[in-house]
């Protein structure tokens, strides 16, 4: 077993388990990088499309489930200046969390979230490295975690990736410069992850679910069985993934023009419904 699927391994020998036939509709969501509204805050500019797409699955009695770096602290150093700026939506993800129906796990920007504790912040949910969701069927279990794993410098190096993202790249993406330590934004680096990922899953016959890469990715059956969220700070667009009684989608949110020229926040299924 290679370094990186002992890894992958690890990581679910402390799993969460979830009861999946307690929460028969699911929505999983990753990478929102929710900041504190500054220039570099880049779920500010789809705000309103996520706002519209947590209403549509609070309405619709979805359990909402965040696959790791929600928020933005490698840019930013205290959820508190986060809250300040997106209190109204911690306020929605409250009202899923007093419904038994939030889950949330960590990742590499927001690693700090594990020691989060109530008190310290008014949005303080229980925070964890990653979840089985187990299904009526075990070959239907879902293995969620946000992907970090299969990047060694994001991963074991985490403390030295974030003073470099913080003093290093964050003032030199004013002058153009992207992150090569990125795997969202490294396209050689987000291929070796995606292939990592893909490869535990297979190697291991198991449905697994992450983000970290930024790609949306819903497997074709019978090649392989991994899945990627995205994440919410795509241009014009957000996208996540839809468990419903079964059937699992690729969803994108963003926003479209009618017949009258009125813009309004719409759901497009990118791939999907089918079973899991």
């Amino acid at each position: 077993m290679g370094y990186y699927d002992a890894r992958i391994s690890q990581v679910f020998e402390e799993a969460v388990i979830v009861d999946g036939s307690r929460h028969p509709r699911m929505v999983f969501f990753s990478d929102c990088h929710r900041g504190s509204g500054t220039w570099n805050d880049s779920f500010l500019n789809n705000k309103v499309l996520y706002q519209a797409a947590l209403n549509y699955y609070w309405q619709r009695d979805f359990t909402y489930v965040e696959l790791g770096d929600g928020d933005e602290l490698w840019e930013n150093r205290s959820p508190r200046q986060i809250e300040e700026i997106h209190g109204d939506i911690y306020s929605q993800l409250d009202s899923f969390k007093y419904a038994d129906r939030l889950y949330m796990l960590t990742g590499n920007h927001d690693k700090s979230n594990l020691k989060r504790v109530a008190g310290s912040s008014f949005f303080s949910p229980p925070y964890y490295e990653a979840i089985i969701i187990r299904m009526p069927h075990s070959s239907q279990d879902i293995y969620l975690l946000h992907g970090h794993q299969a990047d060694i410098f994001n991963d074991r190096l985490w403390p030295l990736a974030r003073w470099m993202v913080r003093y290093l790249w964050k003032p030199l993406e004013l002058s153009g410069f992207k992150d090569p330590t990125s795997a969202a934004k490294n396209y050689k680096k987000r291929r070796k992850v995606e292939q990592r990922l893909a490869n535990w899953s297979q190697a291991n016959n198991k449905n697994l679910m992450a983000g970290h890469t930024h790609r949306p990715a819903m497997p074709k059956e019978s090649i392989h069985r991994y899945f990627n969220t995205g994440s919410c700070v795509h241009p014009n667009a957000i996208t996540c993934i839809e468990l419903d009684r079964g059937l699992i989608s690729l969803i994108k949110w963003t926003t479209c023009v009618n017949e009258d020229r009125l813009v309004y926040v719409c759901r497009q299924v990118i791939s999907g419904p089918r079973p899991l």
